[in-house]
């Protein structure tokens, strides 16, 4: 039964793959390639080896692959909060001193998630601990969740306080009336709740039933967020595309070129 969620993340994953093919090879040959295609491209291609690592626990090798899984899982998530970091970059007009801030705060989050992870890999007890326990974790064990799942709700509440706040400060060109800021806070606003929401239902499930119903939620999170960073990149460039006014990707630092108004 375990089983069952991994394989409906599976079909989930292939039926969006190709249903959005046509669009992912448009954005793909038309956008101008950076850092943001990067991530996007590693958002969109790396959940089938994260999904395998979850299939594979039954296997002798079970305890490297859950490790494994575990570090893929983190670097996908890693990589689908920088795309939005990326945007608020550019909201922030390539500031020097928010892309510090920002650059800092990436490394402190990660560094403190991937040590809370790693603790909790280490305390697990059994060698093979996807599917393999059956009851509660200890409080110790488990605290290293609450640590790692609460650090990355608040670093995407992070990246969305940031852009409403630029978006409250400016009353120009790049104000909540602009109609790609809009489309960029109804991103961020769908992003950051179905995140929050995950990150806090893996914590309640980890506290109250057994620990595979929250791990069977954490992978959960990673696969849809995954989904979620790439159709509404595609989206976003595409807007802009369809109306015709600037040729590159706008999650870029050409995105913000001037004070256009594109309301």
């Amino acid at each position: 039964m375990l089983f069952l969620p991994i394989v409906a993340l599976v079909t989930l994953w292939v039926y969006d793959y190709i249903l959005c093919l046509p669009d992912a090879i448009t954005f793909l040959a038309d956008s101008r390639w950076g850092l943001s295609t990067f991530l996007y491209l590693t958002c969109s291609h790396l959940p089938p080896v994260f999904m395998l690592l979850n299939m594979l626990g039954e296997c002798p090798l079970c305890r490297s692959y859950n490790i494994a899984n575990t570090y893929v899982g983190t670097v996908l998530m890693i990589c689908a909060e920088c795309i939005f970091a990326v945007r608020a970059y550019a909201v922030w007009e390539r500031g020097r001193w928010f892309a510090a801030v920002e650059i800092f705060a990436v490394f402190a989050y990660v560094a403190s998630i991937t040590v809370s992870l790693q603790q909790f890999n280490s305390r697990v007890s059994e060698p093979c601990w996807i599917p393999g326990i059956s009851g509660y974790l200890d409080t110790e064990t488990s605290t290293r969740i609450y640590v790692a799942f609460g650090l990355l709700a608040v670093a995407e509440l992070q990246t969305l306080l940031l852009l409403l706040y630029r978006v409250s400060k400016d009353r120009g060109g790049w104000g909540i009336d602009n109609r790609l800021m809009r489309g960029l806070m109804k991103d961020n606003l769908l992003y950051c709740g179905s995140g929050f929401a995950f990150s806090v239902s893996v914590i309640l499930t980890t506290i109250f039933v057994p620990f595979p119903v929250g791990h069977m939620l954490a992978e959960c999170q990673v696969v849809v967020q995954a989904l979620l960073v790439t159709r509404m990149h595609r989206g976003f460039w595409g807007s802009d595309r369809a109306f015709g006014v600037i040729a590159t990707d706008i999650s870029l630092t050409t995105w913000m070129v001037g004070a256009l108004d594109f309301t």
